[in-house]
């Protein structure tokens, strides 16, 4: 059989309809907030999702056939981003761009005739938050083999142009997807692997599950489930939470001290990753610190940890509206800044130089530089003579890692505006080119492997502020950051 090649691109309604019809409601797909904080960075399509997309073009008499189906899924499938489809007879890859996002294998048989599908249910709405905690190896689970909206599964998986998919498979894939995706590992999953297969017998209504691996270390869940001829195994990754910057961390470097008391600091990004424990660090040696905050209460907890040293200023650094509001405020409060942090930026999917991923490379560039560009504008008019900036780089501008051209493009040009910043405004700069720690936009499966802590760098970055040299631009490299030069 020749292969044949299709694109799709699945949509924010395509999301929310899978969710509702599959009960499947991770906020990794359907919470902005959460996804923020993911290693995506924004919201993602159900896996199980994009398996029901790429099949849609695999020949009917084909489908008709499969007995089994085995998935590995190396990247997220992205919304409202273009996906390439490529059937060779009963092998299905999924790319974006040059990088491959899913592989497929189908096993074709004779299957039963029998049909095989879940029945509507009420499920619960919210995902399991303790995952590999409540659910330990050797766990067991057992329930009813249902999805909230098996009608609507049906329309969404004609709507994808799916409809040849058979009943066994693509409530199977409802099914393993909320399975997953709100029970074990639940909220805070990446699953990694599905296979699927079907046998004889006719349905029960019924499931069983038991949690073969449960690794607390590496988050490692390898779950095998079976509902009457249909048996599962699925591979999934438990996301451990990012631990945030503490009084502890923050002095473990430096000691506690007063050598910025007075200074008002700005950090733009400060409300998580290398931003937030900038912030602390910058607290900790007594300067008044004014974090920045997308969404109200992401700096509580460094308020909590810190009190009136850390005050939250509400700023979206692509809104010229919310950045112009922002400036307004400190300027009502007779605030004029020392020192200014350059932290934000978007999240950093893996790209490659390919002409579908033209737009996506070019909106991460347009963001990248206006999340520097206007609050650096406007804070200009608002620093003290001697002022200083700091501007997060990263050693990628050097040692170039593959898959990620847009990133390492925002970065040198993040360094050029740096660098004009010490030639024509008189500004003492730091270009921090940082390395590799472990944070919200890091955490997968190996996120903590070969990491310097945070606080660490965070550190280093203050250490150059307390020297307040002569030196108009200062490079730090990645070793320097990392306390090892």
């Amino acid at each position: 059989m020749s292969s044949a090649e299709r694109s799709f691109r699945l949509t924010a309604t395509d999301v929310a309809a899978f969710a509702a019809a599959s009960g499947d409601h991770n906020p990794s797909h359907v919470d902005v907030s959460y996804a923020r904080r993911t290693p995506s960075g924004a919201p993602t399509a159900h896996d199980a999702l994009g398996v029901l997309a790429a099949l849609a073009p695999v020949p009917a008499d084909v489908l008709a056939r499969v007995v089994g189906v085995t998935a590995r899924f190396a990247q997220p499938v992205a919304v409202d981003a273009a996906h390439r489809v490529v059937v060779d007879g009963t092998s299905v890859s999924v790319r974006r761009g040059d990088v491959t996002a899913m592989s497929i294998a189908l096993t074709t048989g004779d299957p039963d005739a029998a049909e095989v599908f879940p029945a509507a249910v009420a499920l619960p709405g919210e995902p399991e938050a303790d995952g590999i905690a409540a659910h330990p190896k050797g766990s067991r689970l057992d329930g009813p083999y249902g999805v909230p909206d098996p009608a609507g599964l049906r329309q969404l998986a004609h709507r994808l142009g799916a409809d040849a998919v058979p009943p066994w498979l693509l409530g199977a894939l409802a099914w393993t997807s909320r399975l997953s995706g709100m029970t074990i590992p639940g909220r805070d999953a990446l699953v990694s692997g599905l296979r699927l297969r079907r046998g004889d017998g006719a349905a029960t209504g019924r499931y069983r599950a038991e949690v073969r691996t449960a690794d607390e270390r590496s988050g490692a869940v390898v779950v095998d489930a079976v509902t009457g001829p249909v048996e599962a195994e699925i591979r999934a990754f438990q996301r451990r939470p990012v631990p945030g910057p503490t009084r502890r961390t923050a002095t473990s470097v430096l000691p506690a001290g007063e050598a910025l008391a007075g200074k008002h600091v700005l950090v733009v990004g400060g409300s998580r990753g290398i931003g937030s424990h900038v912030v602390s660090v910058l607290a900790a040696q007594g300067a008044t610190v004014w974090a920045t905050e997308r969404t109200a209460g992401a700096v509580a907890a460094l308020r909590r940890e810190f009190g009136d040293a850390v005050r939250p200023v509400r700023l979206d650094a692509t809104d010229p509206d919310a950045v112009r509001a922002a400036f307004d405020l400190l300027a009502g409060q007779g605030v004029r800044l020392d020192g200014l942090v350059l932290s934000a930026g978007p999240p950093i999917p893996v790209a490659s130089l390919h002409v579908d991923e033209v737009p996506g490379l070019r909106g991460f560039l347009d963001t990248s530089a206006t999340s520097a560009l206007l609050p650096l504008t406007a804070a200009l008019a608002h620093l003290r003579p001697g002022a200083w900036l700091a501007v997060l780089s990263s050693g990628a501008v050097l040692d170039t890692p593959a898959g990620r051209p847009q990133y390492v493009m925002a970065k040198a040009a993040l360094e050029a505006l740096g660098r004009y910043c010490a030639d024509h405004h008189g500004l003492r700069v730091l270009l921090a080119r940082a390395p590799k720690m472990w944070t919200d936009m890091s955490n997968g499966p190996m996120g903590r492997v070969g990491t310097v802590p945070t606080e660490r760098v965070a550190s280093a970055i203050v250490g150059w502020v307390l020297r307040d040299g002569e030196q108009r631009l200062t490079v730090l490299s990645p070793e320097e950051l990392a306390g090892r030069a």
